[in-house]
């Protein structure tokens, strides 16, 4: 009568090893803090966990250029503010030229001053500009990529502050002459308008900023939930499977003494 070991063996070697894989795949996520350390374990998962990492790097660079975005409206902002500073020191020395109490001296002095200023003032919008691109200078768009897409992006506005306020004879201005407060209203209003141009735009960044940390947060909880390692879980998984392999140990080490005793009987 034949006895056969042989299906036994190989099924208890089996079931070992598939234990032991358990184990060693537990003691990754363990140490990793991952719970996809390789495609094999959740390839659907991985796919999805790449997706979200991928979202969450488009949101935050998008972040990083809206902030440049803002940056760079707040230099234009700063240029306006410059000028409405000094555009309101000229209104004062146009008021104080127009009195009827000054000589021909006094208001030639007040001329210089004002011109002086407004040489100030030319210089201030040359100088708004955020890496090489005018601000104040000439009329254009800076175009942002304010997501993740493609389709994604938003317009700043730049204006052609300087040529519009020659236009208006702001550069040529005789602060004694009868329009000279007419043409500083107007300067002031055009510079108005701008700034609410520029004001508008960094709302929209703002509020663009704020959807896209809210949009990473949501994503990395995904990702989180999907590629983290649940501690609690695989600790629970490594100790079950370690005790099924101390058992199985104990089994075989049962097994193989009864075995032993088989063959002895069947010697004698």
């Amino acid at each position: 009568m034949a006895i056969n070991l042989t299906g036994l063996a190989s099924s208890n070697f089996s079931a070992f090893n598939q234990i032991q894989n358990r184990i060693d795949e537990s003691g990754k996520q363990l140490i990793s803090g991952e719970r996809i350390n390789d495609a094999s374990v959740d390839p659907a998962g991985l796919q999805v966990l790449i997706d979200l990492q991928g979202q969450i790097l488009g949101n935050n660079t998008a972040v990083r250029n809206s902030l440049d975005g803002i940056s760079a409206i707040q230099i234009a902002e700063g240029g306006i503010s410059q000028v409405n500073d000094s555009l309101q020191q000229i209104r004062e020395l146009s008021i104080q030229a127009q009195n009827g109490t000054l000589n021909d001296n006094d208001r030639a002095s007040l001329q210089k001053q004002a011109d002086s200023l407004l040489e100030g003032i030319q210089d201030t919008l040359g100088q708004a500009t955020f890496n090489g691109q005018s601000l104040l200078g000439e009329d254009g768009q800076l175009r942002l990529q304010t997501g993740p897409g493609s389709e994604d992006s938003q317009d700043v506005g730049t204006f052609n502050v300087e040529s519009e306020l020659d236009d208006l004879g702001l550069f040529s201005l005789d602060i004694t002459s009868a329009g000279a407060l007419d043409i500083l209203d107007q300067s002031q209003d055009f510079l108005s308008n701008v700034s609410s141009e520029f004001g508008a735009a960094q709302n929209r960044l703002d509020s663009t900023i704020n959807r896209l940390n809210e949009s990473s947060l949501n994503q990395a909880a995904s990702a989180s939930r999907i590629g983290d390692t649940d501690y609690a879980k695989a600790i629970s998984e490594r100790t079950n499977a370690q005790i099924q392999q101390e058992v199985g140990i104990a089994i075989q080490a049962q097994a193989n003494a009864s075995r032993g005793l088989v063959l002895n009987l069947l010697g004698s």
